[in-house]
């Protein structure tokens, strides 16, 4: 109790101690540390930081990020562990090129990574459309992630993507939003089912046959983070994940619809606060019974500001009780702290080296 009451001093003031544990699923089974702070390294380029990251390098390493870098695509991080990336204040990961060329689009994405942590960190993207495009961050088959204090902008596809059997996740005071208007549909682009309207956030599974590869893992904890203006769906939208929602803060002025729950996913969203209901918006989303045969889920709503108590499921699975420690702050408290301090807020000094 007296760590925790530390920790939410710490959070208020803005200067958390990047030595600090997650909450949630990322500390079971070891835990994440990720470079704990050893190996320090300020970064200032895509070369450069592309260098520290490292191929299949499980060197203990803590690399800050200095100024904008601006990536020419998705940088695919592979069979990378033990590292943390860090944004010092006013940095930022930048790709906002206008195209129809995936190579060309998407920041970051970790691929069989274990044990890394992400935090302060901004990424920017060029804002929404629906094609196939890459994400401002994507986690694929990599386990023990922390994201922490990342703000999420303008992803292209989605702001944050997880998918492919990653596991014990923990994404804590992070901030979901889209400032710019979604793309107009190209010139060049024949493909009909395109709408540019795709400020879709966060896809957990990226399908309902990815159950060989799924099923058991995208165990995750949202806590206290916020999905701001812009968002319209997907926040997230899950398949196969035991997914707590903790303390998560809902207020976007475009949003249709806050959390799908699809196939054998179980989500359980405790002490959240839903303050901006626009009209027809749904505040979560079952599976379509036009697909009976992925229908599968549960769903449990529980002290939650704006929205009652409630459970759901179809199938066989129990509800699932969090096997970590922690605590549910009030949901009537969950404005006023997470609109203080989620985003890249941190105030990381620079190493000296």
């Amino acid at each position: 109790m007296y760590r925790h009451l530390l920790l939410f001093a710490a959070l208020l003031l803005g200067t958390l101690s990047t030595d600090a544990q997650p909450t949630g699923w990322a500390t079971i089974d070891g835990g994440t540390d990720g470079g704990r702070g050893e190996n320090a390294i300020v970064v200032t380029t895509y070369q450069e930081l592309v260098h520290a990251l490292g191929k299949r390098d499980s060197t203990y390493r803590t690399i800050y990020v200095k100024g904008h870098i601006d990536f020419p695509g998705m940088l695919r991080v592979k069979d990378v562990s033990n590292k943390s990336l860090i944004g010092l204040p006013g940095s930022a990961l930048v790709n906002d090129r206008y195209t129809l060329d995936k190579d060309s689009t998407g920041i970051l994405r970790l691929d069989r990574c274990k044990n890394m942590i992400l935090q302060n960190i901004t990424f920017l993207g060029p804002g929404a459309f629906d094609r196939d495009a890459n994400d401002n961050l994507c986690v694929s088959q990599s386990s023990h992630i922390w994201v922490d204090h990342c703000d999420f902008q303008d992803g292209m596809d989605g702001n944050f993507d997880c998918n492919s059997g990653s596991d014990l996740i923990t994404v804590s005071y992070c901030r979901f939003r889209y400032l710019k208007a979604p793309w107009p549909k190209l010139a060049d682009d024949t493909n009909d089912d395109h709408n540019s309207d795709h400020r879709f956030s966060s896809l957990w599974g990226s399908s309902d046959r990815e159950g060989m590869i799924s099923g058991g893992r995208l165990r995750t904890t949202f806590y206290r983070c916020w999905w701001d203006d812009g968002c319209r769906a997907r926040m997230p939208f899950v398949r196969f994940g035991k997914m707590h929602m903790l303390n998560c803060l809902y207020s976007s002025n475009v949003a249709k619809v806050y959390i799908q729950a699809r196939y054998r996913s179980n989500v359980f969203v405790e002490a959240c606060a839903f303050v901006n209901k626009p009209r027809d918006l749904k505040l979560f989303e079952k599976p379509s019974s036009s697909k009976p045969t992925f229908q599968d889920y549960n769903l449990r709503f529980c002290n939650c500001l704006g929205a009652d108590d409630l459970e759901q499921r179809h199938g066989q699975e129990p509800y699932f009780e969090p096997p970590y420690p922690y605590e549910a702050g009030p949901a009537s408290e969950v404005e006023t702290v997470v609109r203080q301090s989620a985003g890249a807020t941190l105030s990381i000094a620079e190493p000296s080296l």
